[in-house]
């Protein structure tokens, strides 16, 4: 084999093994917090799609129009508008008018939506920190070490991810 091909197989086998140790280690870590938050959207009758167009909200500098909502959160336009519809009627969102244009409604998280998607985001963050805590030092060290570099780096190691 030449040693092009040795280097690619390696790097592949690394890409691969890497991957789904970062998998397995999400996936145990959802498994955790997984009966919490279900506990809390069981507890505000919010569906999974109300709290997506949520999240969507609160990760959004300013007011979206309801079809850039549907596009992240991959929903139909007809849906996207009725969930926001039940979020605006629960007091979660809020819809306004755009001043340039009337025809399209700009669609804000109110200060209750704001304080709902923040207990839901400190759940999983509590989630992760009796995670953290649980760990011996030297691992919880090893993996500061290893994480930081990636979140903190002068390079955007995300900025290859396409987002929708």
């Amino acid at each position: 084999m030449s040693e092009e091909l040795l280097s690619a197989s390696s790097a592949d086998k690394s890409i691969e093994s890497a991957s789904a140790a970062l998998v397995a280690f999400l996936d145990r870590l959802l498994e955790i917090g997984r009966p919490e938050t279900m506990e809390s959207l069981a507890a505000t009758e919010i569906t999974f799609s109300q709290l997506r167009v949520l999240c969507a909200l609160g990760s959004h500098d300013g007011p979206m129009p309801v079809n850039a909502i549907a596009d992240q959160v991959q929903l139909s336009l007809a849906a996207a508008g009725r969930t926001v519809d039940k979020l605006v009627s629960s007091g979660l969102a809020d819809r306004r008018e755009d001043s340039a244009d009337r025809r399209i409604k700009r669609i804000s998280l109110t200060d209750d939506g704001m304080r709902y998607l923040e207990t839901h985001l400190a759940l999983q963050h509590d989630t992760v920190r009796r995670f953290v805590a649980g760990l011996p030092a030297e691992l919880r060290d090893n993996l500061c070490s290893a994480l930081q570099p990636i979140v903190d780096d002068a390079v955007d190691h995300f900025c290859n991810l396409v987002t929708r």
